[in-house]
């Protein structure tokens, strides 16, 4: 039941990341992006993934990728940001 569950879970929390928070990586395909890499057997190395990435259409390079995993707020992914704050009225 769990593995049926998990596409569901990464969605909703996929879709509360910002998409325009930064202008070439955004916070949501950045996340995407190590999710895919982490969750996918044929991917072996970061180069594999980005080329997947620019194949889809989303320009995107090593080196742009690598400044961001050093520089990106991890606050973001902490369950305590106000992205994932859960409405009093739910």
């Amino acid at each position: 039941m769990f593995v049926s569950n998990f596409p569901q879970i990464i969605k909703s929390l996929l879709k509360k990341l910002p998409k325009n928070d930064y202008p070439v990586l955004n916070t949501f395909l950045f996340a995407s992006c190590w999710i895919g890499f982490g969750m996918d057997k044929s991917l072996v190395s970061m180069r594999d993934l980005l080329t997947r990435v620019n194949s889809r259409g989303k320009r995107l390079d090593i080196s742009t990728f690598s400044k961001a995993s050093k520089t990106r707020d991890i606050e973001i992914f902490k369950g305590e940001h106000p992205t994932f704050a859960v409405s009093k009225n739910a």
